[in-house]
């Protein structure tokens, strides 16, 4: 069932419980004080009923609202989202709750540097190289951009010669 404002019905359901907690809280305080307890005594009690009460009630008269707020909030999170975010988000989930920072199998088993997504990304990081210069090869390391000088520190700035 969609909802007509979104944001209404998770305003609304937050609203109330927090009416839910600061009523009774505020009733039990003022009790606590009429009873000669101490102020600090009095508002830990009346927290602690409070968040009982609170609870209970929130459980009891608040079902329906907490369906529709859930459902509300659902779809905000997938409003524009596509069948392939879906399975990315699937596989990156999966691939942490695995404990791995590596990147996760793609679910038809394509090869990822064969997606078209990823063209831009692979040709921000490997820039186009001149007729002169040669291919690297899979197992050759990358040049760094300021090769060392010979016989000197490679970072003048952190040289322990006086």
């Amino acid at each position: 069932m969609p909802v007509k404002n979104p944001r209404s019905a998770w305003i609304t359901y937050t609203a109330l419980r927090l009416l839910f907690f600061a009523v009774p809280f505020a009733l039990l305080y003022v009790l606590g004080l009429s009873l000669q307890f101490s102020m600090m005594v009095s508002a830990l009690i009346a927290a602690v009923l409070a968040a009982l009460i609170s609870v209970s009630l929130s459980v009891l008269l608040l079902s329906k609202s907490r369906e529709v707020a859930s459902e509300s909030i659902y779809d905000w999170r997938n409003r524009e989202r596509t069948a392939d975010d879906i399975i990315e988000d699937d596989a990156m989930d999966a691939a942490e709750a695995a404990g791995g920072d590596a990147e996760p199998a793609l679910a038809d088993g394509a090869d990822r540097a064969d997606t078209p997504a990823d063209e831009p990304k692979r040709a921000a990081v490997e820039p186009e190289r001149g007729a002169d210069e040669p291919e690297r090869g899979a197992d050759e390391p990358e040049r760094a951009a300021v090769e060392p000088v010979a016989g000197g520190d490679a970072d003048p700035a952190r040289s322990d010669r006086p």
